[in-house]
């Protein structure tokens, strides 16, 4: 499974839970006639969330082989210091283990 259809498979899973938010978020530059515009913040997570106690959630999605940047290793430090839900995920059902080890009620 390519990193797009993960992505997809696990908003399809949790998207739409009545227990937490989650949404895609994308991190790049755009280019407006002579405007650079960027977006989002080097290193977060491909999908982000709150939980139903407000805490933060990041979920980074990497295919098998797939290794995480050093930003996004000091993006997933900050959140984890802020007592946020930062998951390296690699399958639907690891994301459904993090969720429930955070205490959210699926």
């Amino acid at each position: 499974m390519t990193e797009k259809e993960l992505q997809n498979a696990i908003l399809r899973a949790f998207g739409t839970l009545p227990v937490l938010r989650l949404w895609r978020a994308n991190v790049g530059v755009a280019r407006l006639g002579r405007r650079v515009v960027r977006f989002g913040i080097p290193g977060q997570g491909d999908l982000t969330g709150i939980l139903p106690d407000g805490r933060r959630l990041e979920i980074e999605v990497k295919a098998a082989a797939g290794r995480q940047a050093s930003a996004q290793r000091s993006f997933q430090e900050m959140i984890e210091r802020f007592h946020g839900v930062y998951i390296l995920a690699r399958s639907v059902e690891e994301v459904r283990q993090r969720l429930i080890a955070a205490g959210v009620r699926l």
